[in-house]
């Protein structure tokens, strides 16, 4: 027996369809809002605020060499080691990323008020990328290759799901760009993460 269309939509089946994708979408965002609380987490442990937490702030801009990070209040704060932040892109009353600097690795917030999650973000966060060694995420063999070690990756926290993978034998691998950044020092001059 053959079903066409119009049997389906009697059934209901396009009502059903309509329902399981709004299911999704619904655990899409609060999967997303999960992984952001998450990724802010991260920075409040690693780049404190002097007062506050950057699960509240609105803006970030660069004063002076500073990165401040407003709240909706009118409140504004620095971070709590100011030499955290070292580059931008972007103007620095309005920057298209941060880039911030601990234990020789850098962290990128990525801002676009009207990407797919930065429009949902108080302060229009759309990324956040961990710069990481290739090792990290690979093999025992890949941990001995100094080559490998050296090369710099980079992770998003808000899209790890698409990069974090299993090969045949269970070790987890790092789907992660491999690319050169360039960006805008903090005292002005070129920034380049290779």
């Amino acid at each position: 027996m053959t079903t066409n269309k119009s049997q389906l939509e009697s059934l209901g089946f396009d009502s059903f369809i309509n329902e399981e994708v709004s299911i999704l979408n619904t655990l899409n965002e609060k999967r997303m809002t999960e992984l952001m609380s998450y990724s802010k987490s991260f920075l409040d442990k690693v780049f404190p605020l002097e007062q506050g937490s950057h699960q509240d702030v609105s803006s970030y801009v660069i004063y002076y060499k500073h990165l401040l990070a407003f709240f909706p209040d009118g409140r504004k704060s620095g971070l709590a080691s100011p030499n955290q932040f070292v580059a931008l892109s972007g103007h620095k009353n309005e920057p298209t990323s941060i880039v911030l600097k601990n234990d020789g690795f850098h962290v990128e917030l990525v801002f676009n008020k009207n990407g797919s999650r930065g429009i949902k973000d108080i302060a229009g966060i759309d990324d956040i990328q961990l710069e990481t060694t290739k090792a990290i995420f690979g093999t025992a063999a890949a941990a001995n290759d100094d080559n490998l070690n050296n090369s710099k990756r980079w992770f998003s926290m808000i899209r790890s799901d698409d990069e974090l993978v299993m090969d045949s034998a269970g070790n987890q691998l790092c789907r992660c760009v491999d690319v050169e950044k360039a960006f805008t020092g903090k005292d002005g001059g070129d920034y380049k993460i290779a």
